[in-house]
């Protein structure tokens, strides 16, 4: 299974699969076109190639409907999926499962499959006539009067679809163990949910199913899917044997899930410098199955809109089913669209009223006090703005050099987003700490390590609520194994720091207390009075298990905050447009406000990441479709354009000395933030170079090549 050495421990799911050499070997037979209702004429001939255990179609599986979104009950997202679906909505999509003892084997079955299909033009889903998953309509404030002096602007811009390209592939194994129990190992974000997911497909109690993931090798969002756990799954189900699994990444390219296509435009209502009136409408594409779609769209007008201050808000989605790949949750979750749009709109309204990005926004920014929740009912709790950003703003425009003489061709732009420290009141961590005979530290959580650092930052948060030296015991980490009850809703919407790392804080507190406890016990009968927690720690831990009173020390906790405070990021590019259309950045500066940095570090880490990922969004990535927007073009990593590490420009980071006052932690969320202003920056900094606008992304060469052509056609006398 795994293509590449073994060179520490099995830390990833790939490893883990490949020291089982006695399981069988999963695979699926793709559907070649959609939508369709495909047949596989020759099946009983493929049951008899040597090699093969299984293949399942669709009739031979349970057909209880489901949401690959690994999301928190009530699930916002529709349940329109089936292990296996009788219709084939998208080109690959699993026509059957399949398990064999090699790899050989299901290289066979593909290539001797006679699979036939024929047509369908009917709807998607037949629940929806329309192909319209959700419509989505909120308004805020009263309606804008129409008045002689008001100004009214308009932008419409288009995002397309983008892979995650994660450096692991979607890998998972399912056995038994001794209690008969499904066991499986995979990567995953979201370890409670995919039990239940599974449990919901298979139509079997919670309880019959653990989950052990991995550390996750990049996720991004795309492992909060819950995609290759059903089908191995049901192959061990029905073998009777231990099925692993572990996609390609052509077919990560065509089976996993994509960020959210959309056409937004955005409307504003101006009174010279104030905003009366501003609104956002979003044509959203979902893919075939509505993955997260409703939440997404929602989030693009729910981390924009709130980022200025006006007198009324509008946000109208339609989120619709579309043939082609699938999309899902994707770093910064509505947030990358909402900002390109909002932020483009803004700077196009700057320019027409002859003023400066930042002097626009120092007019217009939300202020302290103000709502976050600008489409919640008065009777419910609103989150509100902790920050004012105008100090950031000015440290930003200096540190890029605005005002500074510019060459030929050369720009500077401005963007802003924010995003959420969890999914706002819908968030649960639980985490337990014990204290071990040596005075080291035990963990289990539900919370998984994603590259992020969440066991530094988590271990961080430990030794300061203990108010030991960071390091000073060791500490180890039992992360998303569903046996040891560390429930957490996952490793999601930035949520690791605020919401598991408040429930590890809490923990941590009952242990401090309860070592308190046992030290003033001893100290009144021995050498140790007065001696600092630190230095008789280990001490301490062995008499809980050894000493008079024989109580080893355990602290539980859960976090469930109703709160959600917002990080922010603003980024101000400069950059030069050539005339033959290559464009240079030269410098980048982000200005991050995300609280008090507990792991600095992985911090810094987090903000670089999500600049680069932010940089492919907006020059690069796109996942082409063909004529009939449904086969992928460019499934693999020889045509699919990503950004190259020469290809990174120097980058600044200003951090904020803030402290959220909503956690003991002080901290807010960091993962996210720095990825959606990107692209409407740049988009700013083109038009202020060469007085175009870029509407539509990935700005490629060609694509602005072609828009300064028609710029010099315009201006060339005839």
């Amino acid at each position: 299974m795994r293509m590449w050495p073994l060179s520490t421990y099995p830390r990833y799911a790939p490893d883990w699969l490949d020291l089982h050499p006695e399981a069988l070997i999963g695979g699926i037979l793709e559907a070649p076109a959609a939508p369709a209702r495909c047949a596989i004429d020759n099946l009983e001939e493929l049951r008899g190639l040597p090699g093969v255990e299984t293949i399942l179609t669709a009739s031979e599986v349970p057909c209880y409907p489901f949401t690959t979104a690994g999301q928190p009950e009530p699930e916002p997202s529709p349940y329109d999926t089936l292990i296996l679906n009788p219709l084939s909505r998208y080109p690959g999509e699993p026509v059957a499962l399949m398990a064999a003892s090699s790899l050989d084997a299901l290289y066979h079955i593909r290539q001797r499959a006679k699979i036939t299909y024929e047509p369908w033009y009917g709807p998607l889903h037949d629940q929806h006539p329309n192909n319209v998953a959700e419509a989505v309509h909120y308004s805020s404030g009263p309606a804008a009067p129409s008045e002689a002096d008001s100004e009214r602007f308009k932008t419409t811009i288009h995002v397309g679809r983008v892979s995650h390209m994660q450096l692991e592939p979607h890998a998972a194994m399912c056995s038994f163990d001794e209690e008969n129990r499904l066991v499986i190992i995979t990567t995953t974000q979201v370890p409670y949910h995919v039990r239940r997911i599974v449990a919901r497909a298979l139509n079997c109690p919670v309880s019959r199913i653990l989950v052990k993931a991995t550390d996750v090798g990049g996720g991004f969002g795309g492992k909060q899917e819950v995609i290759v756990e059903p089908w191995v799954a049901i192959l061990a189900v029905k073998t009777g044997k231990p099925v692993k699994m572990m996609l390609s990444r052509r077919q990560e390219f065509i089976l996993t899930r994509t960020r959210h296509a959309a056409t937004l435009t955005v409307e504003s209502q101006w009174h010279g410098r104030q905003i009366r009136e501003i609104a956002m409408s979003a044509d959203v594409e979902t893919g075939p199955y509505a993955s997260h779609g409703s939440t997404v769209a929602h989030n693009m007008g729910l981390k924009s809109l709130p980022l200025y201050r006006a007198e009324a808000y509008h946000f109208n989605a339609s989120v619709r089913y579309t043939p082609g790949p699938v999309a899902g949750a994707m770093r910064g979750y509505g947030g990358p669209q909402g900002a390109m749009a909002v932020e483009t709109h803004l700077n196009q309204v700057a320019a027409r009223k002859g003023l400066s990005p930042w002097c626009l926004r120092h007019k217009v920014l939300a202020q302290t006090g103000d709502a976050l929740d600008i489409f919640t009912a008065a009777s419910s709790f609103k989150r509100i703005h902790h920050t004012n950003l105008r100090n950031l703003l000015s440290r930003t425009r200096d540190a890029i050099g605005e005002g500074s003489p510019m060459a030929t061709g050369e720009g500077i732009g401005l963007a802003m987003s924010m995003q959420a420290s969890g999914v706002p009141g819908s968030e649960l961590a639980e985490v337990s700490i014990g204290v071990d005979e040596d005075g080291s530290l035990f963990v289990k959580t539900g919370a998984i390590d994603i590259g992020q650092g969440a066991r530094e930052t988590l271990s961080n948060i430990i030794y300061d609520a203990l108010q030991l030296p960071r390091g000073h015991v060791p500490i180890s980490f039992s992360m998303g194994q569903t046996q040891d009850f560390g429930f957490d809703y996952g490793t999601y919407a930035s949520s690791t720091t605020y919401v598991s790392g408040l429930a590890a804080y809490k923990a941590a507190g009952i242990v401090r207390r309860k070592m308190e406890s046992l030290a003033r016990s001893m100290m009144r009968h021995s050498e140790l009075k007065d001696t600092p927690l630190s230095e008789c720690w280990t001490a301490l831990a062995h008499s809980s298990f050894y000493g008079p009173r024989r109580h080893p020390v355990m602290g539980h906790a859960v976090a469930r905050p109703s709160d959600s405070p917002a990080p922010y990021a603003i980024a101000a590019v400069r950059l030069t447009v050539h005339d033959n259309g290559e464009l240079v950045i030269h410098h980048i500066v982000i200005g991050v406000d995300a609280g008090k940095p507990i792991n600095p570090r992985g911090f810094r880490g987090q903000i670089e990441g999500a600049v680069i990922q932010g940089l492919g969004y907006a020059l690069w990535e796109e996942l082409e479709l063909d004529h009939s927007d449904t086969h992928v073009l460019n499934p693999s990593l020889f045509d699919y354009a990503l950004p190259a590490p020469q290809d990174i420009p120097p980058l600044d980071i200003i951090m904020a000395q803030t402290e959220d006052p909503t956690t003991p932690l002080g901290a807010k969320s960091v993962g996210e933030v720095a990825l959606a202003p990107i692209a409407p920056a740049i988009v700013g900094a083109i038009f202020r170079a060469r007085g175009i606008w870029m509407r539509t992304l990935p700005i490629t060469r060609e694509k602005l090549w072609n828009a300064l052509m028609a710029q010099r056609e315009t201006v060339t006398p005839s």
